[in-house]
């Protein structure tokens, strides 16, 4: 008979139990109270004997053994009181994380080998928890959880533990309009470890922040052993009567509803807050049918769609005054058939979003008046935008009111759309399906070079929610990424360049070269938890460099004033960043292109903008902090394919990033070649003449049958 021995498994033994998939019967938490007591029952196959268990310190390394109660032949447990375990090993006010391990013999090829295992999901194939929940006693809060690394069980003290680790995944398998105006949305989601008690549904406006919980019905469907997975069938019924007779006594105008779960997982105090997101086929249209309501001289009309960034689902809620309304529906009923004997002008209809006037669209609507005034430009404008007096007092007879009955007619007689981003942005319903309705060509503009956000969801070729006849690049290097990653033919393609970019390159005398660094992080989609918490952690490492007395000494060293223009999702951090001696504007009211010329440094986390800016032959810092946390599945926010082809330096610690910029410094803030070679291949014309190539483009779809 083999003796146990102390043997260490080496590497190619450990390699063969992993190929072995060496697996144990049960593994069982109860908490009572304070104390937590733990149960294995090993694997007979593999002879397995176990020793102790033992927690281990993460932050010092040390081992705290416990002895093993044997309880038969396979099955052992330990009992814990955390509260003592708390008052014995720590000092006051601690935080740190304890992993739960025990040592373990395996017989190989008769001979005993020894190995430490964590208490780990992954090594069994049944899971029981009893009671587990979070605690606090007296100062202390105590948080058990298993860990992302190997599933393992811990806790931490004093440092809290986001419970989304404990959300697998999620999908919607439908969102189908009921009698009676219900809008009710079917998808499944899966728990790993913990099952569900209640789920809630929180719609969230994202202009006047009004909440509305919905109790949502949930079913377990299966209990996927061995992976602990428990998966759930979710409805969740949306009453559109109530929620537009709400936004009528309330008086809101459009507005845009996100959708978010609150999972109450057993034993945790907080609900676990996670976007309704994940469709399972995005490109199903049966997603998108809009409903309507209407009360007194006023409609709302309500569509189903999806942002672009999380993929999460949002319920656009449009409104017009009912006789609008009553135009629009009965014009869209034979707009097609009647538009060849109706059109007898070829209007080009442009836009960006409704409220917006300020970038490519825009900027091309501007040309178009100005040098070809023979062609029936409109664009599209809601009356509340900014941008709206300049606007006016460029070309009031040319500005379409967004949800006019002019700009409805004008919208369905168009012979081409030209929009900065996806068309249903100005359609009247911010529908997709509105693509059936409209017979024009459609042409993207683009609002930025496409490399640093992730948009084959959105704008890729084969979805069914997003078509387009013409697609604007500015390099070859752009033109592949659209073909080889977002599916477009090369017929579908123009190399034409930005239309802001005749503005930016051109030798503008009265834009002088200031001193100043400018900040310029990306937007981000805003939300419950954690989005705002993803915008939190950016803030706040932009902020750290700022603070930094390195950073402090090298604005000194070079007379530089900081500059920051906020996305709208940081709008909360402009008093802080005002305190530190910073000039603070906001992205969305000011003029970007008179920043990045009067500017010497650019510094950005990914925002495409610092494409523009490379294109001026200056500097170019990307600043990208881990911001998602290690709780947190973050999105992935910069394509592959431009990982490396940049032109800046990239750094993601606040040290490294204080050095580039004072090596920049040394070398009189000029752009080094190599990353001046990569601005090259990202920009195929040098050129003030974007405009007129995107006007022959353009004339050139419309000459095709």
């Amino acid at each position: 008979m083999s003796s146990i021995k102390d043997i260490q498994l080496d590497e190619e033994t450990n390699q063969k139990l992993i190929k072995d998939k060496i697996k144990h019967p049960t593994f069982t938490i109860q908490k009572i109270d304070d104390t937590i007591t733990t149960s294995v029952t090993l694997s007979t196959h593999q002879s397995a004997k176990l020793d102790e268990f033992y927690i281990l310190h993460r932050e010092t390394g040390e081992h705290y053994p416990f002895l093993a109660e044997k309880i038969n032949d396979s099955s052992y447990r330990f009992s814990l009181s955390i509260r003592e375990f708390i008052r014995q090993h720590t000092h006051l006010n601690p935080k740190a994380h304890y992993e739960f391990y025990y040592t373990v013999h395996y017989l190989q090829d008769s001979e005993w080998v020894k190995k430490d295992e964590p208490l780990s999901l992954n090594l069994f194939d049944h899971f029981n928890s009893i009671g587990l929940s979070q605690f606090r006693d007296q100062e202390n809060d105590v948080y058990p959880y298993f860990s992302r690394k190997n599933n393992g069980f811990c806790f931490t003290v004093n440092i809290p533990v986001r419970s989304i680790r404990y959300i697998h995944s999620s999908k919607i398998d439908s969102i189908e309009p009921q009698k009676n105006n219900l809008l009710v949305i079917d998808g499944k989601l899966v728990t790993m470890a913990i099952p569900i008690n209640r789920i809630d549904t929180v719609l969230v406006g994202r202009n006047s922040d009004y909440k509305i919980v919905l109790h949502s019905n949930h079913q377990l469907e299966e209990l996927e052993q061995g992976k602990h997975l428990y998966h759930y069938n979710y409805s969740i019924s949306v009453d559109l009567n109530l929620l537009a007779t709400e936004l009528f006594i309330r008086g809101n105008g459009d507005e845009d509803f996100d959708f978010y779960f609150e999972i109450y997982l057993n034993g945790l105090f907080e609900p676990t807050i996670v976007r309704v997101a994940g469709p399972q086929d995005v490109k199903s249209r049966k997603l998108f049918h809009s409903q309507e309501v209407a009360y007194g001289k006023s409609v709302y009309l309500f569509a189903p769609n999806f942002t672009d960034q999380h993929n999460g689902l949002f319920l656009a809620a449009t409104k017009y005054e009912k006789e609008v309304y009553e135009y629009y529906k009965e014009l869209r009923l034979v707009s097609r058939f009647i538009k060849p004997f109706v059109s007898d002008k070829d209007y080009w209809i442009i836009g960006e979003k409704p409220l917006e006037a300020r970038n490519n669209g825009w900027l091309f609507f501007c040309y178009l008046r100005k040098n070809h005034p023979e062609i029936n430009a409109f664009y599209i404008l809601d009356k509340d935008s900014t941008d709206y007096e300049k606007a006016i007092s460029f070309d009031s007879d040319r500005i379409l009111l967004f949800k006019s009955k002019k700009y409805i007619q004008y919208l369905l007689k168009a012979k081409v759309i030209l929009t900065t981003q996806a068309p249903y942005h100005i359609y009247p319903t911010r529908n997709p399906l509105w693509f059936d309705i409209i017979g024009a060509r459609r042409v993207l503009l683009q609002n930025n070079v496409l490399g640093l956000q992730s948009f084959k969801q959105s704008y890729g070729f084969s979805t069914k929610v997003f078509k387009n006849d013409l697609f604007l690049v500015s390099s070859k290097h752009e033109k592949r990424y659209a073909i080889d990653t977002l599916g477009y033919p090369e017929q579908q393609l123009a190399l034409s360049g930005l239309a802001r970019f005749d503005q930016l390159l051109s030798k503008d005398s009265s834009i002088q070269l200031q001193n100043q660094l400018l900040f310029f992080p990306a937007e981000q989609e805003i939300g419950l938890q954690y989005q705002t918490e993803s915008t939190k952690r950016t803030a706040e490492r932009f902020i750290a460099v700022i603070k930094h007395k390195d950073f402090k000494e090298f604005i000194a060293t070079y007379d530089l004033d900081v500059l920051i223009a906020l996305p709208h999702a940081m709008v909360g951090y402009f008093d802080q960043l005002i305190e530190l001696g910073c000039s603070v504007v906001l992205q969305d009211q000011t003029e970007l292109l008179q920043l990045l010329s009067e500017s010497k440094v650019f510094v950005t986390d990914y925002h495409p903008l610092a494409f523009d800016f490379s294109f001026l032959s200056k500097p170019v810092c990307f600043f990208q902090p881990e911001v998602h946390g290690p709780d947190i599945k973050a999105s992935q926010s910069m394509n592959d394919l431009y990982s490396n082809e940049l032109p800046g330096e990239v750094t993601t610690n606040e040290n490294d990033l204080i050095y580039l910029l004072n090596q920049l410094g040394q070398n009189d803030f000029k752009m080094s070649h190599r990353n001046r070679q990569k601005a090259d291949a990202l920009l195929e014309y040098s050129d003030t003449q974007s405009n007129l190539r995107i006007y022959d483009a353009v004339s050139n779809l419309l000459s095709k049958k």
